[in-house]
């Protein structure tokens, strides 16, 4: 990677940008243009979506500062925060978020007992919670049962928000996460995962509407219905807390503690060796933890300082965006430069998840660019490969890999203990008696439906077509012959050939210890051409196919192991994959920055960590390549796989066995990249990516393996327009390619592409280019490499073994990542990982109560019996004292809730009034209009421009042009009105039945009143 093209002479070390001129974070002006969030609304997928905080507080709305890093303004936006308009496409304002709450002002009417509560105290923590102007609250508040659950909204849709964001933290609503079943299961009872569940799901729900601000515990306590509950939600938010999935990230912590500096005041050193996604992530989380938990720490010791010790020149690790000579750019906000990604360059899906929706689009507020994988494949001869023929050889190709993904090894499993379903899903907890734990339940052998593992064996459906990552499903197997499935996509079968003839693997998968996913595939195209008549045209396009795996793997197929080379399947993202407009290394830089600058050492190359194996209590040190030493009482270690395989760095004492096995059978993969800047672009700059396919050494070979060496050399070329804000594509080198092209000439491969593009575009057409980066990873000290694969003697278990820590020598990076190996999601996540291990070393794991859950109250007892419970360590705030001088539910109350209890059991919940979709005439005009009033604006235009053109389009619009969008919006109201007729038949029918229930209830169990 340290060498370029000679288009331009660069010093010895890798560009970094100064405390000046840097890479913004956001962006003043208009950084909040084209939000986007919610899927279900209609946007364009070519247009530049700017992020905004979920939830804006006002002190977010800043200028720029002096080191030209800008924060947010609140500009029109749109999606999450939608600029709405009217029927005549006159802007009004419905300022509103992905996990919107229905209207506080207009609740369902039932004709069943609500219990009463604080409405006006919750109406204005909600309001706080969702301006950001909440004041923290002060520690001698009580802590209040519902405080936190908005009174004004129907039950089940609070629970519905509470799901979609535990879904979006990645979680299971549903179900415990293995490690907090094991921290509950001796001590909850089994029919209160139910009730915890809610109570966590509802302290994401908090978290994920602003992530601006955090969560505190009184916060998260207001989220229990009950007061014995409470112990319960401090549990829960101290776990989310320490295992970073809430208040993580670029977030503030309001009134952090000080405190003096005593001659006497201890004070602990934590080294994070590495200032990539992982070190930042783990120096950041830990400060931040540590900041909001500092009563928990020792006695008379300061918060540990933290030192991040870097080896190169900048931050960022393998995210890099190269500063372009042309940095200004007239298509890209002011205060942004024009960069290529020399590394990590895509974002594989915001939701269900990725902590990155959070960084990028609720905190930085980065603008991006979302893909789409629309694109043109070029075949040798320059011309256009045929669409349909394409899609016929990608089936071939998928049908091959779904095929030799049947012999992936079993998944991984662990334990966990479910909830019930129907309750979550409404809202409710369970009622009666509290029952035995979950330990109780699993020694007595009694069946229960609600044991489950995490992982369950599916079946392959698909292929993702930028990731080449494999879909799976619950879905019953296809039993259908490869014949069949071919004759069905549009292909003939060759003579002889019927549709009984099927592929087979097993010869070839079992004969051998260590299988390897090439082979299989190789078998696979090889029996498929005995069925199919492949021209070498096709042979091509499989190939194309092969080269786009070996990018996602950053390796050859035969290199990668057959069981257990996609062993992170089904822990995917969702959504569009998109890349950060302005360079990705602004996420980095916004780590670093945000709130307060992290303490990082450049230029200081570790080459010798002196640990203790046995102990995380004792202290380690740390040597550099200049002689410096730095002490430490723990370190993390972020280096790359590469970089530990090389064995640039010593170990005393050495590292264990278990450990270094891990790191010689897992791969560490190269892609490189050829960055062409132009003076004007050639190319079709509204498509995100066009491809190339590459002939065999031997031409038009019908041979399949001929063409290893040569598929991925160029296959790729990104449109990079929109994310660097000038005229470049990036060519990828994959595959063999890759290692090819460490030793190939810088004028070699820029003649070879040059070639390539005049060939698919024209000689004519296609300039020198301005400037030029080729990267070479495998040089780079700092990573002898791209990403990780599982190598053909890999086992998934690895990458625990990668993760795992040994006395006070912690490790994270993406190749300690098991969910997410390879990603710049996967690098952060392990970084949280790693921060909440430091963390328990500091302060001690996570302390259950006995009880965990008190006694409940009987309705029966006319006077209040203060519930107590063990105080937590270090807790000047017990939940004993508060539950002793708090007001306890009164006996009405409680036999108000049993009544609702049994009309949700038998009945189920009220149904919900449906929403009304498609009645607004000018949303229908809009979408049909968008993409064509966006080419006949300037290409520079945002989305409010277009929003604008559009209203004034449809307001000159002719009676003619308006009246098949009346129509169909009239015909929807008609739909509509039908559907909520049905709902007021339910509901009407809902409310009778109810009124029985109560009736009958009442009459069984009559409530006693209380005689004072």
């Amino acid at each position: 990677m340290t060498q370029h093209l000679p288009s331009r002479d660069l010093p010895q070390n890798e560009v970094e940008m100064s405390d000046i001129e840097e890479l913004s974070v956001g962006d003043g002006n208009a950084s909040c243009l084209g939000v986007s969030g919610n899927k279900s609304q209609f946007k364009p997928n070519t247009s530049m979506h700017t992020s905004v905080p979920l939830e804006y507080p006002t002190h977010y709305f800043q200028t720029p500062d002096n080191d030209g890093i800008s924060e947010p303004t609140n500009n029109d936006t749109k999606s999450e925060y939608e600029t709405d308009r009217d029927s005549n496409g006159n802007l009004r304002n419905s300022l509103r978020t992905s996990l919107s709450m229905s209207s506080r002002t207009s609740t369902l009417k039932s004709s069943t007992p609500q219990l009463q509560d604080n409405a006006a105290k919750q109406d204005t923590e909600h309001f706080h919670r969702r301006t950001g102007t909440r004041k923290s609250l002060n520690k001698a508040t009580n802590h209040r049962p519902r405080a936190l659950i908005p009174g004004g909204v129907v039950t089940a849709e609070y629970a519905r928000e509470s799901v979609r964001a535990a879904y979006a933290s990645r979680l299971n609503p549903y179900a415990l996460h293995p490690e907090e079943y094991q921290l509950l299961r001796s001590t909850l009872p089994h029919r209160h995962v139910t009730t915890y569940l809610n109570i966590r799901n509802g302290i994401l729900r908090l978290w994920i509407r602003n992530p601006l601000v955090i969560v505190t515990q009184e916060e998260a306590t207001g989220c229990a219905k009950e007061y014995r509950f409470l112990q319960l939600a401090e549990i829960a938010y101290e776990w989310l807390l320490r295992r970073g999935y809430i208040n993580f990230g670029c977030v503030e912590i309001p009134n952090p503690p000080r405190r003096l500096r005593r001659r006497l005041d201890k004070q602990k050193t934590i080294v994070v060796i590495g200032a990539g996604a992982a070190g930042l992530g783990t120096a950041r989380q830990i400060q931040s933890v540590l900041m909001q938990r500092y009563e928990k720490s020792s006695a008379g010791e300061m918060i540990p300082k933290i030192i991040i010790l870097e080896g190169r020149n900048r931050i960022g690790g393998r995210i890099y965006s190269y500063p372009l000579n042309k940095t200004i750019s007239n298509s890209l906000p002011q205060t942004m430069r024009a960069t290529a990604e020399m590394g990590a360059q895509i974002i594989t899906g915001f939701e269900q998840g990725n902590p990155l929706h959070v960084l990028v689009r609720g905190q930085l507020a980065l603008p991006y660019h979302s893909l789409r994988d629309v694109s043109t494949l070029y075949d040798v001869d320059g011309s256009a490969v045929d669409h349909v023929r394409d899609e016929m050889v990608e089936k071939v190709y998928d049908y091959i890999l779904e095929k030799a993904s049947e012999y992936r090894s079993k998944p991984h499993e662990e334990k966990t203990f479910e909830g019930n379903k129907d309750l979550v899903d409404g809202g409710r907890d369970v009622s009666g008696e509290d029952g035995i734990t979950i330990a109780e339940l699993e020694q007595g052998n009694i069946p229960d439906a609600t044991f489950k593992t995490k992982s369950q064996r599916k079946r392959v459906t698909g292929v993702d077509k930028l990731t080449r990552k494999i879909h799976l499903s619950e879905s019953t197997p296809d039993t259908k012959t490869v014949a069949e499935t071919m004759q069905k996509a549009g292909w003939n079968l060759k003579p002889g050939n019927t549709s009984e003839n099927n592929i087979n693997l097993e010869e070839i998968t079992s004969g051998t210890r260590y299988p390897r996913l090439g082979d299989a595939m190789d078998e696979g195209v090889r029996q498929f051409q005995q069925i199919v008549n492949l021209t070498p045209q096709d042979i091509r396009l499989i190939n194309w196919h092969f080269a786009n795996l070996e990018y996602a793997n950053a390796v050859n197929v035969n290199e990668l192991s057959l069981g257990s080379w996609d062993q992170d399947v089904g822990h995917e993202f969702e959504g569009e994959h998109s890349e950060v407009i302005g360079g990705y290394q602004q996420v980095p830089r916004g780590l670093w920055r945000f709130p307060t600058e992290l303490d990082i050492r450049k230029e200081k190359v570790a080459i010798h960590i002196q640990y203790d194996a046995v102990s995380s209590n004792s202290s380690g040190k740390i040597i550099c390549e200049d002689g410096d030493t730095f002490e430490a009482d723990r370190i993390v270690l972020t280096a790359p796989l590469g970089v530990l395989k090389d064995q640039s760095i010593q170990f005393s004492p050495q590292l264990p066995g278990w450990k270094t096995d891990a790191i010689s059978r897992l791969g560490f993969g190269l892609l490189n990249k050829v960055i062409l800047r132009y003076e004007k672009a050639f190319w079709d700059t509204d498509r995100d990516m066009f491809g190339l396919l590459r002939d065999a050494k031997i031409p038009s070979s019908l041979n399949h393996k001929d063409y290893a060496s040569q598929r991925g050399r160029f296959y790729l070329f990104w449109n990079c327009i929109k994310t660097s804000g000038c005229p470049t594509l990036i060519a990828l080198m994959a595959g063999k390619s890759a290692e090819q092209c460490e030793s190939t000439d810088d004028d070699d491969l820029i003649q070879e592409v040059t070639g390539q593009l005049r060939n698919m575009f024209g000689v004519d057409n296609v300039p020198e280019p301005e400037e030029t980066i080729i990267t070479r990873w495998r040089k780079d000290r700092f990573a002898r490499g791209t990403y990780s694969y599982v190598g053909t003697e890999a086992v998934a278990e690895d990458y625990d073994a990668m993760a795992r820590p040994i006395g006070n020598l912690y490790f994270a990076g993406e190749a300690t990542c098991r969910t997410h190996p390879a990603t710049v999601h996967g690098a952060y996540i392990s970084g949280l990982r790693a921060a909440s291990e430091v963390v328990d070393s500091l302060i001690g794991p996570i302390e259950i109560p006995t009880p965990l859950i008190p006694p409940r109250i009987k309705a029966s007892s006319s006077t209040t019996t203060p519930i107590t419970g063990t105080k937590r360590s270090s807790d000047n705030n017990s939940i004993s004292n508060t539950i002793t001088s708090a007001k306890p539910l009164t006996p009405a109350q409680i036999y108000e809730e049993g009544i609702l209890d049994a009309i949700y059991t038998q009945i189920g919940f009220r149904p919900l009034k449906p929403s009304k979709t498609g009645v607004n005439p000018f949303l229908l005009f809009q979408k049909d209009h968008w993409f064509d009033c966006k080419a006949m604006l300037d290409t520079k235009a945002g989305s409010h421009e277009i929003r604008t053109t559009l209203g004034a389009m449809w307001r000159s619009a002719n009676e003619e042009e308006r009246r098949p969008y009346i129509e169909s919006a009239a015909k929807q109201r008609e739909v509509n009105g039908d559907i909520e007729t049905k709902w007021k038949k339910m509901v009407v029918e809902w409310d009778s039945k109810a009124s029985e229930i109560k009736t009958k209830y009442i009459e069984r169990n009559p409530l006693v009143e209380d005689p004072k």
